[in-house]
């Protein structure tokens, strides 16, 4: 069985409190579901002085499993045997949520700069003055047969912005980033309404919005070697 990588994108947010699925630790070290559900009952009073322990059906409706904060999921793993695919495990689940608190202290020192809060207000503002650009073309998709536009169009956009600007999440991009953000979306705002203005197919309109955004991407790293 091969190792999952654990990334935020596996870890569930609830009630502020990020928590990892004992059915995803399970497969991950190479276990039944059964086995480390058996721990945890064995161990709910210990694990309950960490958070609360609730057994709950996995979304698939196939089995129980238990959302664990960090603590709780460490303790089960230091009931298991030390292999080389449970140390591998931690490490990945370690570096987790090491990763998380770390992105939470950039957002919580960027929220308290008036400035940042100042840039990304204008950014926020910046999308909601191309907002019509955006739907008319999500509209414009959809009539030539997209069905993943006109659902997923503004996400799709806005991952394509930051891909080429290099930002994971725009609540720890630095003023200059989100600067460079507001630029890019209305460089994409403007190259949506030129591709629909001459009948261009929706795929190719994507395309040319994500080479100016790359261009864009590309002059500013040629002028900060400049700079440098």
């Amino acid at each position: 069985m091969s190792m999952l990588p654990i990334t935020g994108s596996f870890l569930v947010n609830v009630e502020g409190e990020q928590r990892i699925s004992s059915a995803l630790i399970a497969k991950s070290i190479g276990v039944e579901n059964r086995a480390i559900s058996a721990l945890i009952r064995k161990h709910k009073a210990r694990l309950s002085t960490f958070g609360q322990v609730t057994f709950e059906m996995s979304p698939n409706g196939q089995k129980k499993v238990v959302l664990l904060n960090e603590d709780q999921a460490t303790f089960i793993l230091t009931l298991s045997k030390n292999s080389e695919k449970v140390v591998d495990f931690k490490h990945q689940l370690v570096t987790a949520f090491s990763n998380l608190r770390r992105k939470q202290a950039i957002v919580d020192e960027n929220h308290a700069k008036v400035e940042w809060q100042e840039r990304r207000e204008l950014g926020k503002l910046t999308r909601h003055t191309q907002t019509g650009a955006i739907q008319t073309f999500l509209d414009y998709a959809g009539n030539q047969g997209s069905s993943n536009y006109p659902l997923r169009g503004y996400s799709i956009l806005t991952k394509m912005v930051n891909n080429a600007l290099q930002i994971d999440d725009r609540e720890t991009a630095s003023e200059e980033q989100l600067h460079l953000v507001a630029t890019a979306e209305l460089l994409v705002a403007r190259t949506l309404i030129e591709g629909m203005n001459v009948g261009l197919a929706y795929k190719n309109i994507y395309q040319r919005c994500r080479t100016k955004v790359h261009d864009l991407a590309d002059l500013i790293e040629v002028d900060k070697r400049n700079a440098a």
